[in-house]
């Protein structure tokens, strides 16, 4: 998957997530707050992504995800895990 697609698959996926927001409204730059995300809002955000893209987030990396474009940068970055 290239990084447009990455890019409006993970912006859909944070606007289903997110209540009363439009998807023309969210940018790589978008940060977490700012969508009206609070820090358990944003845990269970990344929860959700894990599944959905088969990524595991690192305990120590997810400190450093603010924006919704860190997020799209993580998923580009580490391959999808296999389930056994």
């Amino acid at each position: 998957m290239d990084t447009a697609e990455l890019e409006a698959k993970v912006i859909e996926f944070i606007a289903s997530k997110v209540e009363n927001i439009d998807t023309s409204t969210i940018t790589t730059a978008s940060k977490f707050e700012e969508l009206g995300l609070d820090s358990m809002d944003t845990v269970q955000l990344l929860f959700d992504a894990e599944d959905a893209f088969g990524v595991t987030f690192d305990g120590e990396e997810v400190k450093n995800l603010r924006s919704v474009g860190d997020i799209i940068d993580y998923i580009g970055n580490h391959p999808p895990t296999s389930v056994l």
